[in-house]
């Protein structure tokens, strides 16, 4: 039994593990990756299927294998799966030091959260089954925690676990780590050393944290920090070459100092410059895809890399723009779609018309060629192949720089309102019990209010708009949904209720279409 039956890891889906994800960043490098709808995809450390569950009901043509060894999370995974009818997904309860792959290939391994909280024999092994198990083209996703970012959050982690030894209950290992973080930080509220800002800025995040997060990324036996260069060293000996991280914009020089990135430039071992940002930024995880030794990879970007992509837009407007204005708008400037302490700026009348467009369409990713398209009669005094050049000669930047993602999964989901709407099924089946759910393009939307759950359950592909306004006052007859306007609750058998209603189910459909979670029909 392990501390993961008794308490079991909160199990999310990760973007960044997402083969549309992976596939993409493989191509943007010159690999011809598997293709996503026939693929044999490997999961090691799955919890309870939060991850591989939704990427499984999204392939169906593809297989799917999840192992963990918490006989609790295992179970919980096969319930949803059993609910969800998934019969592409195989999910066992074993350690991969027993497991046997002999023979078997996938063409994408996900490893998140595990490599760095098991013991040595274990990444041996994980990294031995990506060397034998990968496909020739096949792409691994390893995240795991690095040096020299984590020897201040050694300090901290030390501090709790010396502090909580002294209780057996996991409950209250967890009750007494945060007492150590008040503690510190009480205590050093007077101190003026720049270790005081190490420490608050810290314990700050931990304190944020939930109790489960905290007891198994900081309080587990086994939290083992690497250099980049030894995890590369490891790998290496099972045949494995370093493809990119999963987050692009990490890799790019661009966004260091001038000085360093002209220094770092001219090395050209790509794990060694890796490394030297790494000491620079003082980098603390990473997100690591590894290939098969002797891949053809192309490390000389052009905009041809990115034909055939589709790209999202993570970045939104920080004001609205006016319609009339579209067309001459020289200059947008932007503010991060999930978190809005991030701000850019664009310029260039071409540049900010195509990128309005991506924002349009947003969370629905687009080919260059549809954003050409769609930015062409707004542009209209400019030629399409003078868009495309523009275009092309910004593109990359914007990806390196955050301000755009890529991916290569046509869109399964909408921002159209269907007359009988559907919500993705799998986070149809999670919201019954859970307020973070997965969405269609592998995120976590979370948040999720009671109300919003018990709707979600009548989205269903089945009901009209007006079929869900009339199950819902039903509901509000019965006391099972309660309504309210300006803090005084709405009376069944009112006109006002179904005024009221007919508003929430559209605003309701409106911000699933925005959050990806409503399916697109066939």
């Amino acid at each position: 039994m392990t501390t993961y039956d008794s308490a079991p890891y909160p199990s999310n889906c990760y973007r960044y593990s997402a083969p549309e994800s992976l596939s993409a960043i493989a191509i943007l490098f010159g690999m011809v990756p598997p293709e996503l709808r026939n693929s044999q995809i490997l999961e090691i450390g799955c919890a309870s299927g939060g991850n591989v569950i939704p990427l499984a009901a999204r392939y169906p043509d593809s297989g799917f294998l999840g192992v963990d060894l918490s006989k609790n999370q295992i179970d919980r995974a096969r319930k949803t799966a059993t609910a969800l009818g998934l019969e592409n997904l195989d999910l066992e309860e074993i350690s991969i030091l027993d497991i046997d792959l002999k023979g078997r290939k996938f063409d994408y391994i996900i490893a998140h959260g595990f490599y760095s909280w098991v013991a040595s024999d274990v990444q041996e092994r994980l990294l031995e089954i990506c060397g034998e198990n990968l496909s020739h083209n096949g792409i691994a996703y390893i995240s795991y925690n690095t040096l020299p970012g984590w020897n201040a959050v050694k300090t901290i982690r030390d501090m709790m676990r010396y502090h909580g030894k002294n209780f057996d209950d996991l409950d209250e290992k967890v009750f007494e780590a945060r007492r150590m973080l008040n503690f510190v930080s009480e205590n050093i509220k007077t101190a003026s050393d720049p270790y005081k800002k190490t420490l608050e800025n810290e314990i700050k995040m931990l304190q944020e944290l939930d109790d489960n997060y905290l007891l198994h990324d900081h309080l587990e036996a086994v939290n083992e920090p690497s250099y980049f260069y030894e995890f590369m060293d490891k790998a290496g000996k099972y045949g494995l070459t370093y493809l990119a991280e999963a987050d692009l914009p990490s890799m790019y020089l661009g966004n260091q100092t001038d000085a360093v990135a002209d220094i770092l430039s001219q090395i050209n071992d790509t794990v060694r410059q890796e490394q030297y940002v790494d000491f620079i930024s003082n980098r603390r995880f990473r997100m690591t895809l590894l290939a098969k030794e002797g891949v053809s990879l192309n490390r000389t970007l052009s905009p041809e890399s990115v034909a055939g992509l589709r790209l999202i837009a993570n970045y939104g407007l920080e004001q609205p723009i006016q319609a009339e204005t579209e067309k001459s708008i020289e200059a947008l400037d932007l503010v991060g779609m999930a978190r809005q302490d991030q701000k850019a700026t664009m310029t260039g009348r071409i540049a900010c018309v195509c990128y309005l467009q991506m924002v349009k369409a947003a969370p629905v990713p687009q080919t260059l060629d549809e954003i050409v398209e769609l930015a062409f009669p707004i542009l209209e005094d400019v030629p399409k192949d003078f868009i495309r050049t523009e275009l092309n000669a910004t593109v990359l930047q914007f990806i390196f720089s955050g301000v755009l993602s890529i991916t290569t999964a046509p869109p399964c989901f909408t921002k159209e309102i269907a007359d009988k709407p559907e919500v993705f099924k799998t986070a149809q089946i999670i919201a019954q019990n859970e307020a973070r759910l997965p969405n269609m393009r592998h995120e976590t939307v979370g948040g999720l209010t009671d109300d919003q759950r018990f709707f979600m359950q009548y989205v269903n592909g089945e009901n009209t708009k007006e079929q869900i306004v009339d199950a819902l006052r039903a509901h509000v007859k019965s006391g099972k949904f309660t309504v309210s306007m300006d803090g005084t609750q709405i009376k069944p058998n009112t006109d006002e209720l179904k005024e009221y209603l007919s508003k929430y189910v559209e605003t309701q459909l409106a911000l699933f279409g925005a959050n990806a979670l409503l399916t697109k029909k066939k």
